[in-house]
């Protein structure tokens, strides 16, 4: 065969190829990925051992080259080696969305409260996550008002509060509060013009724009939108230039009326390297704090995650003991919990092997190193007896009025909460008592704690005061029974 017959042979299969590469990627990408990646890519031409890709503007090309260039390159080597060299150029001529793209996205819920077909979002987006919904919102006191603006925001046909601020540490919730928000507008306007976008990808594509002399398609691409979400808004903190060009372009959307959503860790008052203009710029929609979680919201959000994973894993069961001890000491963000609730999953081997205390304590070390520091049986019983009012001797006396009792089960609970003992060994600090007792004690405070928030509230009080309690006391000693207790047995 020839080498002209070869390139015929070669340039006229090189279709089906290209077919198998892009389905290979859609499987890889995701459709929403796929849509906005790779979808525009047009073979131009495969010929002389070279392939010739066309992309629809400077930044796609940059971008496809950044993200997906050495894969596309490596993936035309597996399938068709005779291929030795790919490029990437542009082709001016615009994208366009086929009508069925559109018809077909339905109006309809899922069970998240998400469209069921991926919605078309505006170029440069990041897609939108299925699991962040409404529906899979966790509600507790610190994220109640956040929830409430979000939804009154998302079911209003005009802007509300513009812009609207979501502040508050990582993984409490703002990012998932923003595309529950992508996701209602859409189910309610499928032909809404969204852009999801962190603060961080605005400003690479500001330099990109800057770097290709292309600024005027970014400031189009950034307006022609409805609605805009822009997270993490404090990365661009100091960088005056983006900060600029990001407060231009809200500035253009506000007065042409389309909703702003935007995210920080921080108030706007807070901001540094900000001029006075720009902060009331920022304030002069609503802002809402999103707080820390406490114990009955982080119970919640890990019993509803440990639900969902139930449904996907029939043999996994997180039990209430295992949750409680989770949510008491993984108390930082969201995030955490549910990346030690996979940890759990998959150390339990979908509840194969047993969660218990002992097994979170070993699965869990370094979700748990905040809590290094040793506590002890005997720093617990005088913390509660403080609390109480009462002697660390009544808590091991044979006493059951119900003025010591309580607070006896509290100790138990916390006991096996807050260290490594075992029930025989709490039993014995508490007056040589049966480990049956101590196990009473932690299912009674256990099931309280589940049915009375105020209840619940002041356990988590007690916990947080016996974690933070000083390892030296005023005068420099070392706090009662922290060192008589290292000296004890373990059992």
């Amino acid at each position: 065969m020839t080498s002209q017959e070869n390139k015929s042979l070669t340039s006229d299969k090189f279709e089906g190829i290209w077919a198998r590469i892009r389905e290979r990627l859609r499987l890889e990408l995701g459709a929403q990925r796929f849509q906005y990646w790779v979808e525009p890519l047009r073979v131009v031409s495969a010929e002389d051992g070279r392939v010739v890709i066309a992309c629809t503007s400077r930044f796609e090309r940059d971008k496809v080259v950044e993200t997906q260039g050495e894969h596309i390159a490596n993936l035309i080597a597996e399938l068709a080696p005779e291929y030795g060299a790919v490029d990437f150029i542009v082709d001016s001529r615009p994208r366009v969305v086929a009508p069925a793209a559109v018809s077909s996205r339905a109006t309809t819920l899922d069970s998240l409260g998400a469209p069921p077909v991926e919605p078309v979002l505006a170029q440069g987006s990041i897609p939108l996550n299925r699991a962040y919904s409404f529906d899979s919102f966790v509600t507790g006191r610190s994220n109640q008002i956040a929830l409430q603006e979000a939804k009154r925001t998302a079911d209003s046909d005009v802007p509300v509060s513009n812009p609207l601020f979501f502040y508050g540490s990582t993984g409490l919730g703002k990012t998932h509060l923003m595309h529950a928000i992508a996701w209602r507008k859409l189910q309610r306007n499928p032909n809404l013009r969204v852009l999801l976008i962190t603060a961080e990808t605005f400003m690479r594509m500001f330099v990109t724009a800057i770097k290709s002399n292309d600024t005027l398609a970014f400031k189009n691409q950034m307006r022609n939108v409805d609605l805009i979400l822009v997270d993490d808004v404090h990365f661009i903190l100091g960088k005056e230039a983006t900060q600029e060009e990001l407060l231009a372009a809200l500035d253009w959307l506000s007065d042409n009326q389309k909703q702003i959503i935007l995210s920080a860790d921080r108030s706007p008052s807070l901001f540094e390297n900000i001029s006075d203009r720009a902060r009331s710029r920022l304030l002069k929609g609503a802002s809402v704090e999103i707080g820390a979680t406490d114990f009955e919201l982080r119970l919640a959000i890990l019993e509803s995650k440990a639900r969902t994973v139930s449904r996907e894993r029939p043999g996994f069961t997180l039990n209430t003991e295992a949750a409680h001890f989770m949510a008491q000491r993984i108390n930082t963000n969201t995030r955490e919990l549910e990346g030690a609730l996979n940890r759990v999953v998959m150390q339990s081997g979908d509840g194969a092997r047993p969660i218990t205390l002992e097994n979170l304590n070993v699965w869990l070390a370094d979700f748990l190193r905040a809590y290094d520091r040793r506590v002890t049986i005997e720093e617990i019983k005088k913390k509660v007896a403080d609390h109480y009012n009462l002697k660390t001797s009544d808590l091991e006396s044979p006493n059951r009025s119900r003025s010591i009792v309580r607070p006896r089960q509290i100790a138990m609970y916390l006991g096996r909460l807050l260290t490594p003992r075992s029930y025989p060994e709490i039993g014995r600090r508490f007056g040589n008592r049966d480990h049956t007792t101590v196990m009473h004690a932690v299912e009674t405070i256990t099931r309280l704690t589940s049915l009375d928030s105020s209840f619940a509230e002041e356990v988590e009080q007690l916990r947080l005061s016996i974690r933070n309690w000083p390892v030296e006391g005023p005068q420099g000693n070392v706090r009662p029974g922290a060192a008589t207790e290292e000296a004890q047995p373990q059992g």
